[in-house]
């Protein structure tokens, strides 16, 4: 992948694009899924959504915060092969720092696989972390967890980077690019219009 760089004034000239290390600089956020419940995955969205399988043994740890006030959990499960799948079940447990059970929601799909919603309330007199265990049994399944009420979840600190959308970079400052070969590239960010990264080198 390439960064192309448009600007409207003249503070660097070179032609065509810069290849750098897009690691170091727009890292892609990956979700993890920890099956470790001392180092759960920190949650990014409000929304938690994956595919079980038969007989699916997993059990997979989520972490976010609650509170102060309501916590809405809604659960939707849906077998994955229809009646073949039906009634599979996913079910959640939710603990506090100590890891006491605090509370636990658990659907199933219904008789012919078709999804299924629970919807479960709880309230938290001051803000609370939390973790959330997810476990499986039965059918295999496509399960979304979304989490409402008051809700904080870690956002990612460099969010996913599509190739051709265009990237939201400060309109002031200097951009330092180290390349591969150890040269250092800046970028006036006051001078640049447009910024986007493209798979390959677009064709002048």
């Amino acid at each position: 992948m390439q960064l192309d760089l448009r600007k409207v004034g003249g503070y660097m000239k070179a032609p065509g694009t810069i290849v750098v290390l897009i690691l170091l600089l727009f890292p892609l956020f990956a979700t993890a899924q920890s099956k470790d419940k001392d180092k759960p995955t920190p949650i990014t969205s409000n929304q938690v959504s994956g595919v079980s399988k038969k007989q699916d043994t997993r059990e997979l740890y989520y972490s976010f915060t609650a509170g102060p006030g309501e916590l809405v959990v809604t659960l939707d499960v849906q077998g994955l092969s229809g009646r073949a799948d039906r009634e599979s079940l996913v079910r959640l447990t939710f603990y506090d720092q100590e890891f006491h059970e605090v509370g636990n929601v658990e659907r199933q799909s219904g008789l012919n696989g078709e999804s299924k919603r629970h919807i479960e309330k709880y309230n938290f007199p001051k803000e609370t972390p939390l973790v959330m265990r997810l476990t499986f049994e039965t059918g295999a399944s496509s399960y979304k967890v979304s989490l409402g009420g008051n809700v904080l979840v870690e956002q990612p600190a460099n969010p996913p980077v599509t190739p051709g959308e265009a990237l939201r970079l400060p309109k002031a400052g200097v951009l330092t690019i180290k390349m591969r070969d150890g040269s250092i590239r800046t970028i006036n960010l006051a001078e640049v219009q447009d910024a986007r990264i493209e798979a390959e080198s677009p064709k002048n």
